[in-house]
């Protein structure tokens, strides 16, 4: 080590000892202290980490690792702590200008924080934690979560009550080399999925109501495994199915462990979708006799069932179907999968391919022979007649019977007669070069899934495909309707041009969007759509009480947030949905 790092190190030592022994009581701990101390502890692990990044000698390598390591445990705790300390303190109440403050210049606990007259600066405190850590809400919305079942709770009056995980805090709270908190974390956030949602502060205590058969809490068995000693994947392996079988067993399954639901799963490829499906019993017989009956060929509706869909373009077709009925038995009568369950109890992809289900090979009806070309060309005419058989699909599996069956449900629910049944609707995003080159351009929906240039030329064939049509600059050149669209044109306009909200970072989903009038109605804005922009519920509201300003720029409407989020106040756009 040169001279000149040297003194550096030698003075990060320096600067750090003094201020550490002027702290030492908590009263001492000023917010210019702090943020000193803050900024010279990093300043020191920076400089261990480039000093250090060509080293030799493998003594010093696993010192850093070992440094690494212990500063990412004392981090998880401080993010946690910091999250909890956020909420106790209605942090999110902080007037702006404290928040511009506090950008620039270490806080002055020598006077009172400045908080907001009426309506709050952030929604939530999980609101200002993302904006101001510039983290995603749902991580943001965790560490609030964790923090209230790892730290500390509060009651109505802003009491302090113990977390709702009492074993697991205490893990997590106490350093040990052996035990990362993340660990912990990850622990907690298992239960918390399978317990009802905490309303402590809402005045509704809640403690933990998933048990053991022994009768003891689960959350007390999961911090035993933690602490055994044994290897990560085999405490993983054995925290899953402690958590799996308490949540799943008679006597011991609470109802919000066994939560019904439609769960997205993530995209794997452009070609196909997974979703993950959850529900009672009694409405599994729905599915059950849904699958029956799309096996079944001697009604109508089976019938239909049997007729594939249009493979997906880009894949390799499967072989054609023979005329030998032994093969076409063998398709027919393939199995189908049971639904998927996840590994760990929760909403996630499972692991496991689909295994058989037997229930739906019995209801498949013996396959019908069909005749032969064969048959009905003249005597004596085989040896001339010349002639290609068609190119057929093949038979339909008994899986993808039950899907075809779902499909007709869901694209053929009429939605007049005062019907209250939800109609899915599929809004297509598209450019125009899309429109002059169908065999290679490709488009979007409005939920942002890519679709491959097969599927785009095939869906605008069908009635109930909205396409949106864009120029270079993407301002909107054309906007089909589908003849029983039930929103106005306008507000698909909107939402086809903006995709869902235009707030930079909010993920809310289109059917949640709410129309904003740039220029407001009751001020002669008129109801166009240069006019109107598209909100979620938060922002609508922002932009109503004149926290968030919405400009027209080069045909687009952008968002100006406040300073103390944005201080450069430049017109931005949501590029979530890109």
């Amino acid at each position: 080590m040169n001279t000149t790092a040297g003194a550096t190190l030698t003075e990060l030592h320096t600067t750090l000892t003094e201020l550490t022994a002027a702290t030492g009581e908590p009263e001492n701990l000023t917010g210019e202290t702090l943020r000193t101390l803050a900024t010279t502890g990093t300043a020191l692990f920076t400089f261990l980490r480039l000093h250090l990044a060509d080293t030799t000698d493998p003594r010093l390598a696993l010192e850093l690792a070992t440094t690494g390591q212990h500063l990412e445990d004392e981090a998880a705790r401080i993010r946690v702590t910091g999250a909890d300390r956020i909420a106790a303190t209605n942090a999110h109440t902080l007037d702006e200008s404290e928040l511009d403050t506090l950008r620039t210049t270490a806080p002055d606990t020598s006077r009172q924080a400045h908080r907001c007259a009426g309506k709050a600066s952030f929604q939530t405190p999980a609101a200002l934690l993302a904006s101001w850590t510039h983290i995603p809400f749902s991580e943001a919305n965790k560490l609030i979560g964790d923090a209230s079942d790892l730290i500390s709770r509060r009651d109505m009056a802003g009491n302090q009550l113990p977390p709702r995980f009492e074993h697991l805090a205490t893990l997590f709270t106490t350093p040990d080399p052996a035990l990362h908190p993340a660990a912990v974390r990850e622990t907690s956030q298992k239960l918390a999925k399978r317990e009802p949602k905490d309303q402590t502060f809402d005045g509704l205590r809640t403690e933990p109501t998933l048990f053991h058969a022994d009768g003891r809490p689960v959350e007390e068995h999961a911090a035993n495994l933690l602490t055994a000693g044994q290897s990560v994947a085999e405490t993983n392996k054995q925290v899953k199915e402690l958590i799996t079988i308490a949540s799943t067993t008679a006597g011991t399954a609470t109802s919000s462990s066994l939560r019904r639901g439609f769960f997205p799963l993530p995209i794997k490829n452009e070609f196909t979708r997974e979703f993950l499906l959850r529900v009672t019993t009694v409405e599994g017989e729905y599915f059950d006799s849904l699958a029956a009956h799309a096996a079944n060929g001697r009604t109508r509706a089976g019938a239909q069932a049997r007729v594939n869909r249009p493979p997906q373009a880009g894949t390799v077709d499967e072989p054609a179907a023979t005329s030998d009925s032994s093969s076409a038995e063998q398709a027919i009568a393939e199995p189908a999968p049971a639904p998927a369950e996840p590994t760990d109890g929760s909403e996630t992809e499972p692991d496991t391919e689909p295994q058989d289900e037997a229930p739906a090979q019995a209801a498949v009806a013996e396959p019908t022979v069909e005749p032969s070309i064969l048959d009905f060309l003249p005597e004596g005419a085989l040896e001339e007649a010349i002639w290609e058989p068609e190119t057929t699909e093949p038979p339909a599996t008994v899986p993808e019977r039950a899907l075809n069956a779902l499909m007709d449900i869901l694209t053929t629910i009429p939605t007049g007669g005062g019907s209250q049944r939800i109609r899915p609707e599929v809004l297509v995003h598209l450019k125009l070069e899309n429109l002059q080159d169908l065999a290679s351009g490709d488009a979007r929906t409005a939920h942002g899934v890519k679709l491959p240039p097969g599927d785009l030329r095939r869906l605008l064939c069908e009635a109930d495909i909205i396409p949106a049509v864009f120029n270079s600059k993407s301002e909107l050149l054309d906007y089909g309707r589908a003849q029983r669209l039930v929103p106005e044109k306008l507000k698909r306009a909107v939402l086809a041009r903006d995709h869902g909200c235009i707030v930079p970072g909010c993920t809310e989903p289109p059917e949640k969007i709410e129309f904003h009038h740039i220029d407001p109605w009751w001020m002669g804005g008129e109801t166009k759509l240069i006019n109107l922009a598209g909100l979620c519920r938060g922002a609508h509201m922002d932009a109503d009480s004149g926290r968030i300003k919405i400009v027209v720029v080069d045909g687009l409407p952008h968002v100006i947030l406040p300073k103390h989020i944005d201080p450069a106040q430049l017109p931005r756009r949501n590029t979530y949905w890109d």
